[in-house]
């Protein structure tokens, strides 16, 4: 869950910032693992920036939608379903950095705390809500992501 920020804090919402991922918002970038960070190489390619707030209420608003999107998890909609709560987790760790450097103290940097008090909080609900998508039998959506979220976080 590595991406380069810039982490230094802006005067808050005057300054955005910008993360040249434009995996996060394609899917089909996602999906086919390639997490280019230049722009694509085509003659008739335009860049385009697209605002994308990441506080709590629509992170968690996000995942909402994308359980109501596929109901249950069943083998049928297992892929497409872990592939858009991987988007959201990797928007969690943007937002888990920045909020962690923004408010990192000196007693963190000594127990080598590694996330954000708001990220831990975000992470708990998150899970929360992934553990309550009915199970359709699928084999490994949400589990490996539970697990995973709960180890990286200690929730």
């Amino acid at each position: 869950m590595d991406h380069q920020l810039d982490v230094y804090p802006e005067p808050r919402n005057e300054t955005p910032l910008f993360i040249n991922e434009p995996w996060l918002t394609d899917k089909y970038l996602y999906k086919w693992g390639s997490k280019e960070r230049g722009p694509e190489d085509q003659e008739d390619n335009i860049r385009v920036y697209v605002p994308l707030d990441l506080n709590r209420e629509a992170i968690l608003r996000r995942l909402q939608l994308v359980i109501e999107h596929y109901g249950e998890s069943n083998e049928g909609n297992e892929c497409g379903f872990n592939t858009d709560v991987d988007v959201l987790v990797e928007q969690i760790a943007i937002y888990d950095r920045i909020w962690y450097i923004r408010t990192m103290e000196e007693s963190d940097r000594i127990s080598n705390k590694q996330h954000s008090a708001k990220a831990i909080s975000l992470v708990k609900e998150f899970v929360s809500l992934l553990e309550s998508i009915p199970d359709g039998c699928a084999e490994l959506f949400p589990y490996e992501i539970i697990e995973r979220l709960k180890q990286e976080y200690e929730v």
